[in-house]
């Protein structure tokens, strides 16, 4: 019996479930060797003596938290939660929690989250950049937590990665405007020091040469952060020029967000059917951004079970194949309701 001024404790929890306390620790360990009924009843016990284990002491024991740290540019980005949910559904199940922060778009803030997690000794880290900079991800304090860069990469950092195949996605969106009909296609996008940002950029003028389409620099505009903001003031500037193309590749979600809620204020109804997006990324709103005709569709689940997967194999020892770059083919939907016209996708 435990008596009623007295915390259970894991020995408590093992002579009333009938069982070893090597089992109740397998139990907490999640260990696919204990047996299901086993396993309810040792749980059902700890529920009815209101055990909890007192993780600070286990870390401090066995020097591991089983949390995972995640830093993403911006947590209003559908993208990215989308990615770290298929990660929690994978990493759950194996003990592991996680604790999610952003760096607002700003390196600065990416050096003082990635301190602050460092301090709290997570397991594993997960990172998508906020620039190009990287010389902080070399610091001692990491040489022995796994880091995984999801989306972006920054150049001669030596990391796993994992990522969609950004300039294929390009090429299908120009393509498929082109075949709609489009000579003039305008670009929006990020900062191209950035790698995704700018490997949609290359992308696009690897597409319009291909194509031997003309490009205007005018109508090629990038700026700092990819978010509904920039997407605002591009448009801005573009539906100021009275020669502006009609057709415009837009780099990601949340930009088109902001350059569809621009043109909806600037223009009527007769000037809107004469504006054309293609997207990269297609989320759960999409079929409702009525400029848009195609999109990119990345494999968001699938991502974020990539990841999840791969700093597993990490934390269990495992670093035959390091550093891992796993980039994985995006799917192109046609929104037909919207006016988008069906193609055939290819290489070149």
């Amino acid at each position: 019996m435990v008596d009623e001024n007295t915390s259970p404790t894991i020995k408590h929890v093992a002579q009333a479930a009938g069982v070893s306390i090597a089992t109740v620790s397998r139990v907490l360990n999640h260990s696919e060797t204990v047996t299901e009924t086993t396993r309810k009843r040792v749980l059902e016990v700890m529920e009815n003596l209101g055990y909890n284990r007192n993780e600070v002491a286990r870390a401090l024991k066995f020097r591991q938290t089983r949390t995972i740290g995640i830093i993403a540019p911006e947590l209003s980005n559908i993208f990215f939660m989308e990615v770290v949910e298929a990660m929690e559904q994978r990493l759950a199940p194996k003990g592991y929690s996680m604790i999610i922060t952003s760096s607002n778009d700003c390196v600065e803030e990416e050096k003082r989250k990635l301190q602050i997690l460092i301090e709290r000794n997570v397991d594993g880290l997960v990172v998508m950049p906020a620039g190009s900079e990287g010389d902080h991800f070399l610091s001692k304090a990491l040489s022995n937590i796994p880091l995984i860069m999801v989306d972006r990469r920054i150049k001669d950092l030596t990391v796993d990665s994992v990522e969609t195949d950004n300039r294929y996605g390009v090429h299908q969106m120009v393509l498929a405007l082109a075949q709609e009909g489009f000579t003039r296609i305008g670009f929006m996008g990020g900062d191209s020091q950035i790698h995704t940002a700018g490997e949609r950029l290359a992308g696009f003028l690897e597409a319009m040469a291909a194509f031997g389409l003309p490009l205007e620099e005018r109508f090629i505009l990038h700026m700092g952060a990819m978010n509904q903001a920039e997407g605002r003031a591009l448009l801005k500037q573009v539906l100021q020029e009275p020669d502006h193309p009609q057709a415009f590749f837009i780099a990601n979600d949340s930009m088109h967000l902001g350059a569809t809620l621009q043109a909806m204020e600037m223009l009527d109804a007769e000037q809107l059917q004469h504006l054309v997006f293609a997207s990269f990324d297609y989320l759960s709103y999409s079929p409702l951004l009525k400029l848009c005709h195609y999109a990119v569709c990345q494999p968001l689940e699938r991502i974020g079970q990539e990841v999840a997967d791969l700093l597993l194999k990490r934390l269990g020892g495992d670093w035959d194949d390091f550093p891992k770059q796993v980039t994985l083919r995006p799917e192109i939907k046609v929104l037909e309701a919207n006016g988008g016209i069906p193609f055939t996708p290819r290489n070149w």
